[in-house]
């Protein structure tokens, strides 16, 4: 087969290769949502202050989280809630909710060292103006710290998105279904084709990478506008 003929392949798939692109661009998306929840979540835990059991018994399960989820390999995550924990959503016509979860518990651990140390940044008088403002340490939390913090750790938080969107590929190791039909993400979209049609195995498999490669390059692009707009807005 020649290159040529491949390409043409290729534009014959493109409809399948869309498809798998949005899968995975809808898995990726809704990971990075439910991971920030989570992140933010765990870093205002992490943070508080340990004044009562409650607080001391959440730190505890927050770092065991994030030590286990930090430690193990995000594949081993993927196929360990895949066959237990979320089996209900597994059994369920369309279970894109398992990758969903899975990515979001994974980039949940991430985020919330990342925020944490956003947090961790802020100025100390900034919690003290708001207590003596009569604001509580959570309202203050939530109104002055954690969106100092944000802007602090944009760049991260980009970092842990991007590397997100690559680590979707792994979700090939599951079955997809959507309205009970077998569906791909990008990188199983391209295994599948390329077992089918061996001859163009490199070239879809060098088509995924290039479309990983060009999401990438966008998320790039949007967070160096938020940078600059940030900036923009702190002068």
């Amino acid at each position: 087969m020649t290159f040529s003929e491949k390409i043409a392949k290729l534009w014959d798939l493109r409809g399948l290769f869309g498809e798998s692109l949005g899968y995975s661009l809808l898995i990726a998306f809704g990971a990075v949502v439910l991971g920030f929840i989570i992140g933010v979540i765990l870093a205002v835990i992490r943070i508080a202050p340990k004044t009562n059991p409650v607080i001391k018994a959440l730190d505890k399960i927050a770092v065991l989280y994030i030590t286990v989820i930090r430690g193990t390999p995000t594949l081993v995550q993927l196929l360990i809630l895949y066959n237990s924990v979320l089996v209900w959503f597994k059994r369920m016509p369309t279970n894109l909710l398992v990758p969903i979860i899975a990515f979001g518990i994974n980039s949940g651990a991430y985020m919330a060292e990342i925020i944490r140390s956003g947090i961790s940044a802020v100025d100390v008088g900034q919690m003290e103006a708001g207590r003596s403002m009569g604001l509580s340490w959570l309202i203050t939390m939530r109104r002055v710290i954690i969106p100092q913090a944000i802007k602090t750790v944009v760049p991260t938080i980009f970092n842990e998105i991007i590397i997100l969107v690559k680590e979707t590929s792994v979700v090939s190791y599951i079955v997809l279904k959507v309205n009970s039909i077998q569906k791909y993400d990008l990188l199983g979209m391209a295994e599948k084709q390329g077992l089918a049609t061996p001859a163009c195995y490199l070239v879809f498999l060098f088509f995924a990478a290039l479309l990983y490669l060009t999401i990438v390059m966008l998320l790039t692009f949007l967070q160096h506008l938020i940078e600059r707009r940030l900036k923009k807005n702190e002068r």
